[in-house]
């Protein structure tokens, strides 16, 4: 993915439907000073969604770019570490 991967201008809702039947979803307030969004697995563990999401983001999913965009600039750290770059 040649693009920055930037968070939302605005906050508006985020469909997680998608993300569910997936098997994952994304958490808000996390981290010690409740300010960090992480991409958690629902039916899977947290790299294997990682994993998910991130490949299909490579593949050209807005959704899924959507969601990373969304994330904490750790959680990304973490993934794009384990993943390559986003």
């Amino acid at each position: 993915m040649s693009d920055t991967l930037e968070r939302p201008a605005q906050a508006h809702a985020f469909d997680l439907k998608q993300a569910h039947e997936e098997g994952w979803t994304i958490l808000e307030g996390c981290g010690p000073d409740n300010d960090e969004t992480h991409l958690v697995g629902l039916h899977c563990s947290d790299p294997q969604a990682w994993w998910r999401v991130a490949r299909k983001a490579g593949e050209g999913s807005t959704y899924h770019r959507e969601a990373l965009a969304r994330l904490s600039e750790n959680e990304r750290e973490q993934i794009r570490l384990r993943f390559g770059p986003l």
